[in-house]
């Protein structure tokens, strides 16, 4: 269909001119740009959590790959530590045993920002979960996630099964917020 054939009105306009695929999540008053994964990363990682497949030995590699970074070795010879004494692990020699470790980093990407803006491990952390889920889970489980401070179970139930009175698992109240709160129901009153 060329220009001229096309109908005044288009009923599909070019997705990318309405359409921001990145997930923004603002940190401490300065939003980050996550970048969308590819049509076969973001399919991956939809089929992981379908298979349950994340969990706490994978989800550092997820949240640094989903955040732009990437592994930086740097293999080191270190001595062996005794787990007890933290003292170094001696052959029949009287040597230290020596290992190879690889004390390497991630680096890269929308991680190294916000390292470099002085976010914590935390923040950056809940930040990542958040991308994973909202490519694994969809954009309300991402954003319930975001607000929430947890990620949901893989079953979740439905909604009227939840009672009107749960709570969920709010953050909790700060000594000053509290006081802070009291003191502005009292004022209102």
């Amino acid at each position: 269909m060329t220009d001229e054939t096309k109908p005044a009105g288009r009923a599909f306009a070019d997705l990318r001119e309405f359409h921001d695929p990145d997930l923004l999540l603002t940190i401490n008053g300065k939003t980050y740009r996550i970048p969308s994964p590819s049509a076969s990363e973001g399919l991956k990682i939809r089929q992981l959590f379908a298979a349950e497949m994340i969990g706490d030995a994978t989800e550092l590699d997820h949240i640094a790959k989903i955040l732009g970074a990437q592994w930086q070795p740097d293999v080191q010879q270190v001595p062996v530590l005794d787990i007890v004494t933290g003292d170094p692990v001696l052959d029949e020699a009287g040597e230290p045993v020596i290992e190879e470790r690889d004390l390497g980093t991630w680096s890269g990407g929308v991680w190294s920002e916000m390292d470099a803006d002085g976010v914590s491990w935390e923040e950056i952390m809940h930040a990542g979960r958040t991308a994973l889920i909202d490519v694994g889970m969809g954009r309300v489980v991402a954003e319930t996630h975001w607000v929430a401070g947890m990620a949901p179970a893989m079953d979740l139930p439905e909604i009227d099964e939840i009672p009107e009175d749960d709570p969920g698992n709010p953050r909790p109240v700060e000594p000053n917020r509290a006081a802070r709160r009291a003191k502005n129901k009292k004022k209102h009153k």
